[in-house]
C-alpha cells in the first residue's frame, strides 16, 4: 500500500526530460509518441536518479524507467504541476491545483487532462510500451491511490467533474464537461467562485493529520449550480481515509471514514421555516460543540476524531443561504412567529454521529474493548390546518456510549499481557443520554400551550482488576428531568402592549435569554438541576 510518506518528487534533471506532445491526439497515440521520444531514467520513484543511465543491480542492467507527461506542459495548470512535482507530499503535489483547475474554467477553458507518469518499459516493443503507458495514465486519472473528485451539476443539468490523482509513480489532474457542453458565462463565474473553497477542502484532506474544510463548498450560487459533490480516498498511516460530501438546496451531508473511526452529519434544509438568525444558529452550534467536547472528554474519545466531528457539524450548519420564508400574514401557509423562533433552536433538522474503531488492548480479556460512540439529532414538526391554529413540536436527543481501560497508578503505565501480574487496571463503561422536547400550540391565533421537558442521565460502571480478578465493581447512576410550563412567562411579553417602555423590553430580552438557556440540550444531570432550579418541576432519580 502506498502511504503519503512514500510519495517521491521529480528532481530537476527529470523535469528537463519532459516530453512535449500534441494535446489533441488520443491517449494511446500520445503514449506511443511519448515512449518513442522520452529519455531513459534510472529513477525508481519520482525525483530519484538521472535521465540517461540504466538501473543496475548485482546482476547488471535490469530496467530503464521513463518519465512521461501526457500532454504539452505550456498551459498554466501544467506549469503548476511541473513546479509541484518537486514535492514528495500529497499536499505539496496538490498545492493550488484544485483552485487552478476551476479558475481555468472561469477563464474560458474546458475539458482538460494532464498527468506525469514514471513507467518501466525495458524489453517491451513500442506498441506494448505505449499500451502500458496509456493504462498507467488512465489509472492515475481514475483509480490512483490518492484521489479527490469534485462533481458539480449546473441548474441546467451540465455535469462538471474535476479530478486529482496521485500515487508513487505519478500524479494527474483533469476536467470533464459532460457531453462536451459549452458552459455559460454565469456557470463559469459560479465555478470560479468555488475555486478557493475547493482548494481549502483539498488542502485539508491531503494534510497530516487530515482536516475537514467543507464549509465553503456549501456556499454556492443555487440559481446557477444545483449541487456540489466531493469524493475522496487518501492513503494514510493505518489504512485508507474516505470522504463523501453532498450539498444542494434541500440538504447537506458528509461522511468521513478512516482507520480511527467514522463521522457522519446530515442536515435537512427542506423546511426553511425553522431556520433562525445567524446569531441564534451560532449559539446553538456552540452549545452542541460544547456537548461534543464534554462527551469526548467523558468517553475518552480520540481527540483527532472528535475534532473532525466538530468541524463536520459546524461546517454543515454554516450559512444556510437565502431561502424564501412563508409570509406570516398568508393564512394558507403555516409559518413561525418571532416567539416561535425565539423558543426553537434555529437549526435545521439533522442527524450526526461519530464512532471510533473499537480496539481490544487486553489480550487476556479481548471482550473488554475500548470504544467511543456519540450521536445527536433534531426533529421538528409543524402541523395545523392554518397559521392561527398551528402546533409546533421540536425534539433534540444525544446518546454517548464508551468504554476504556485506565491504569491504577499514574506512575505505572498500562502493559496488559497474558501474565496475570500485568492485569492491574480499571475498566470503565459509560452510557449517557440527553433529550429536550418543546411543544407549542395555538388556537385562533392565541398561544394556548407552551411546555418544555428536558432529561439527562449518566451511568458509569467501573471495575477494578488486581491480578486479573475483579476487586471492586461500582455502578454510579445519575439522572434528572425538568418539566416547565412556559405559558405564564410568555404571556408577560411587553411587545403585546400598545406602547411598551424601553426598560420593559430590555428586561424581557433578559428573561427570554434565560429561558432559551433552559431549553437547550444539556447532558449533565447536575447542570440541568442547577439551570432548572426555581423553574417548573425538576426531579432526580
Amino acid at each position: 500500500m502506498t502511504t503519503l510518506s512514500s510519495l517521491s518528487p521529480l528532481d530537476s534533471s527529470t523535469l528537463d526530460a519532459i516530453v512535449r506532445l500534441n494535446a489533441d491526439t488520443s491517449l494511446a497515440s500520445r503514449a506511443a509518441t511519448q515512449q518513442s521520444t522520452a529519455p531513459a531514467s534510472t529513477s525508481v520513484a519520482l525525483g530519484q536518479g538521472s535521465d540517461t543511465d540504466p538501473l543496475y543491480t548485482s546482476r547488471g542492467v535490469t530496467s530503464t524507467v521513463s518519465t512521461v507527461w501526457e500532454s504539452d506542459t505550456t498551459d498554466a495548470v501544467s506549469k503548476l504541476m511541473v513546479a509541484n512535482s518537486i514535492n514528495s507530499s500529497l499536499s505539496g503535489r496538490f498545492d493550488g491545483l484544485g483552485a487552478a483547475l476551476l479558475n481555468s474554467l472561469a477563464d474560458g477553458g474546458g475539458a482538460y487532462s494532464q498527468s506525469v507518469l514514471q513507467t518501466n518499459t525495458a524489453g517491451q516493443s513500442s506498441a506494448v510500451a505505449a499500451a502500458a503507458t496509456a493504462i498507467g495514465q488512465t489509472a492515475l486519472h481514475t483509480k490512483a491511490d490518492n484521489q479527490i473528485t469534485l462533481s458539480i451539476k449546473t441548474a441546467r443539468g451540465v455535469q462538471v467533474t474535476v479530478t486529482l490523482g496521485s500515487q508513487q509513480n505519478g500524479y494527474a489532474a483533469s476536467i470533464q464537461v459532460a457531453d462536451g457542453a459549452t458552459l455559460s458565462d454565469a456557470e463559469r463565474k459560479a465555478l470560479g467562485a468555488l475555486a478557493d473553497s475547493f482548494q481549502k477542502a483539498v488542502d485539508g484532506l491531503s494534510g497530516v493529520p487530515p482536516k475537514l474544510a467543507l464549509g465553503g463548498l456549501t456556499q454556492f450560487d443555487s440559481s446557477v449550480l444545483s449541487s456540489v459533490d466531493l469524493q475522496a480516498s487518501v492513503q494514510a498511516t493505518g489504512g485508507v481515509q474516505t470522504l463523501s460530501f453532498h450539498a444542494d438546496s434541500k440538504g447537506r451531508s458528509v461522511e468521513f471514514d478512516g482507520p480511527v473511526g467514522t463521522v457522519k452529519v446530515n442536515v435537512d434544509l427542506s423546511d426553511a421555516r425553522i431556520f433562525g438568525s445567524d446569531s441564534q444558529r451560532a449559539a446553538a452550534v456552540a452549545n452542541y460543540l460544547a456537548q461534543i467536547d464534554s462527551a469526548g472528554s467523558r468517553g475518552r474519545g480520540d481527540t483527532g476524531l472528535v475534532s473532525l466531528f466538530k468541524d463536520a457539524f459546524a461546517q454543515m450548519n454554516s450559512n444556510y443561504g437565502s431561502v424564501a420564508q412563508p409570509d406570516t400574514l398568508d393564512q394558507r401557509r403555516i409559518a413561525l412567529s418571532d416567539t416561535d423562533h425565539s423558543l426553537t433552536s434555529g437549526l435545521a433538522d439533522f442527524t450526526a454521529s461519530v464512532k471510533q474503531t473499537a480496539t481490544s488492548p487486553n489480550p487476556l480479556h479481548p471482550e473488554e474493548q475500548d470504544t467511543f460512540s456519540y450521536e445527536a439529532n433534531q426533529r421538528t414538526e409543524i402541523t395545523g390546518a392554518r397559521m392561527r391554529d398551528r402546533s409546533i413540536s421540536q425534539s433534540q436527543y444525544s446518546h454517548l456510549t464508551a468504554s476504556y481501560h485506565q491504569q491504577i497508578s499514574a506512575d505505572i503505565p498500562l502493559n496488559m499481557t497474558l501474565d496475570p501480574n500485568t492485569q492491574n487496571y480499571y475498566y470503565t463503561q459509560i452510557n449517557d443520554s440527553a433529550s429536550t422536547q418543546l411543544d407549542l400550540g395555538y388556537s385562533d391565533g392565541k398561544l394556548v400551550n407552551a411546555t418544555s421537558q428536558r432529561s439527562a442521565s449518566q451511568s458509569t460502571h467501573t471495575q477494578k482488576f488486581i491480578g486479573g480478578k475483579v476487586v471492586e465493581d461500582t455502578i454510579t447512576p445519575d439522572s434528572a428531568t425538568q418539566v416547565e410550563d412556559l405559558l405564564a412567562t410568555l404571556k408577560q411579553d411587553p411587545s403585546n402592549e400598545a406602547d411598551p417602555s424601553a426598560l420593559d423590553l430590555a428586561r424581557w430580552q433578559q428573561t427570554m435569554a434565560a429561558l432559551r438557556q433552559r431549553l437547550t440540550l444539556q447532558d449533565t444531570p447536575s447542570v440541568l438541576r442547577d439551570q432548572g432550579r426555581g423553574h417548573g418541576i425538576t426531579t432526580q432519580e
